[in-house]
């Protein structure tokens, strides 16, 4: 997202929610809308349609599955868990609409949302203003917490670009890299910018930096721009969102250009290798896990999502949006309420909660968990893992515009 663009969207809702409360006697601002008693309502925020429909459509899939999950084991404080999905498709009206309808006209108890930074930044501010606490499934921008008073159920850009930068630079000896950036993406502009300053932490240097934006579908300037530097850079780094991480590797390597290309965790969708094709082998990234895992708690749900949707979990976004749900019951568990504004001092109680994408403990004053950052490999079009690790050393998340 372009600098301030949630400031406007922001303001934008004043407007709009202020002829609804004049319409409707909607419920008074920074309090907490009246519940029905019978359930606890979630809502939830996700774009099912376009760009992220790859990572977000897994993680609502897997909320729900959650949910059902929960009711089969009782419910929370004896009421049943229901879910209410909306689909915002990827657009920045039907985001301020959906936020407030879940508030204004569903009054759910809490909020899951999106696994993208901007859309989150769109949505939860309106969320804080009915004292409703909000949690992002997969958007790891580090400073969402203070820009929106959303809680993170994965880690942070600051940890994962780190992470990248310290195995490129130690363990693969890279000593220069050529960075590309979509510069209409506030995850992309973040996520880049935390890993340049980690990897010349490191000791590394960046030849050369290269901007696109999401709606493009022809790289060829920047493939063109790569090729005549080649000799100088030892890889590329590119925090691509889901929708153009395969065809940039495609068109990358069709232009003649054969070193590595690294990623984060927008990276981790089924398109990196159906777009991508042959030339998605051998891409990095860095996510939240690997579904290779035989872990006990990895494998019940992998067994679930299966029997629910009749396939395994798509990527890592569908077990983010899983915990995300069973981090919320943790806190209505530990402070005994489904009370709005009880259950956010219940989040702050987590500690140690064993998830699918890791253990889960919110340090006190922290809405960003503490968690191990997976790199994964493309190869024969499946994600290895190559390596687990945490950050030596995370770079300062006010460098995060």
């Amino acid at each position: 997202m372009r600098k301030y663009k949630y400031v406007v969207l922001f303001c934008t809702f004043l407007l709009a929610a202020s002829l609804v409360f004049a319409g409707s006697g909607g419920a008074k601002k920074g309090g907490a809308p009246e519940k029905a008693e019978e359930v606890i309502k979630i809502g939830a925020l996700f774009n099912l349609t376009g760009p992220w429909a790859s990572i977000d459509g897994p993680a609502f899939n897997s909320v729900k599955l959650a949910v059902q999950d929960i009711n089969d084991a009782g419910g929370l404080l004896g009421k049943k868990v229901e879910v209410v999905g909306i689909d915002t498709k990827a657009d920045e009206a039907e985001t301020v609409s959906a936020a407030v309808r879940l508030c204004e006209q569903e009054k759910v108890n809490a909020v899951i949302g999106y696994c993208d930074t901007h859309w989150v930044l769109a949505s939860a501010p309106i969320v804080r203003e009915y004292g409703i606490p909000y949690i992002t499934a997969g958007a790891t921008h580090p400073r969402i917490p203070e820009r929106s008073g959303a809680w993170m159920a994965c880690f942070s850009d600051s940890a994962q670009a780190s992470v990248m930068a310290e195995y490129a630079y130690k363990e693969m000896g890279y000593r220069t890299v050529a960075v590309w950036i979509d510069n209409a993406v506030d995850f992309s502009v973040a996520c880049c910018t935390l890993f340049m300053d980690a990897f010349e932490h490191y000791g590394g240097k960046v030849v050369y930096v290269d901007y696109y934006e999401t709606g493009w579908t022809d790289f060829s300037a920047l493939v063109t721009r790569l090729k005549s530097r080649e000799n100088e850079v030892d890889f590329t780094y590119n925090a691509a969102i889901p929708g153009n991480v395969g065809l940039l590797i495609k068109q990358m390597r069709e232009g003649g250009i054969q070193i590595p290309m690294y990623s984060a965790d927008g990276a981790d969708t089924t398109l990196l290798a159906e777009v991508g094709g042959r030339h998605a082998e051998g891409v990095k990234f860095t996510s939240h896990m690997t579904l290779e895992s035989k872990d006990p708690i990895v494998l019940k749900y992998i067994n679930g999502y299966n029997e629910m949707y009749g396939r395994n979990p798509e990527n890592s976004f569908a077990a983010l949006g899983y915990d995300a749900m069973m981090i919320i019951a943790e806190g209505i568990k530990k402070i005994g309420s489904a009370e709005p504004k009880r259950i956010s001092a219940g989040l702050t109680l987590i500690r140690e909660l064993p998830g699918v994408t890791g253990t889960i403990t919110y340090k006190a004053g922290s809405q960003v968990p503490d968690k191990t950052i997976s790199i994964l490999e493309v190869k024969n079009g499946k994600y290895i893992l190559v390596k687990q690790a945490a950050p030596e050393y995370v770079p300062p998340k006010e460098l995060a515009k």
